[in-house]
């Protein structure tokens, strides 16, 4: 792998590929927030678009939304990196929904038809 080049593959612009960038500044991750309502404000702080989230969210278990769609990004860019897998919004939803039906087996009771509601209608 040439890592020669610091540019985000997946953009037009090629911006440089850092952490704020990979995550809530790439189009592909703005897309990526958008599929589960969830609309990336424009600051260069990392932390006001997690407040603006939590809010945008609405729900006790924001933080497991957060983590969940962040590794899902990960995961679908690096799929694409490293086993050639064309990194889609949808292939990204689906990691985060599969994975945020595998964090309701350990959620709160009080919590879970909760959870289970907002999954089902994202």
């Amino acid at each position: 792998m040439d890592l020669e080049s610091f540019t985000c593959e997946l953009c037009i612009l090629q911006r440089l590929e850092t952490t704020s960038h990979l995550f809530l500044r790439c189009n592909f991750a703005k897309a990526c927030w958008a599929s589960i309502g969830v609309t990336v404000p424009t600051t260069r702080s990392i932390l006001q678009p997690m407040s603006r989230f939590r809010q945008q969210l609405g729900v006790p278990f924001f933080m497991e939304a957060i983590i969940l769609m962040t590794w899902s990004i990960w995961t679908t860019r690096n799929n694409w990196m490293f086993n050639n897998t064309d990194p889609t919004v949808e292939k990204c939803w689906r990691k985060f929904t599969s994975e945020f039906s595998l964090l309701l087996l350990r959620a709160k009771p009080s919590l879970l038809p909760q959870m289970q509601s907002w999954l089902d209608n994202l």
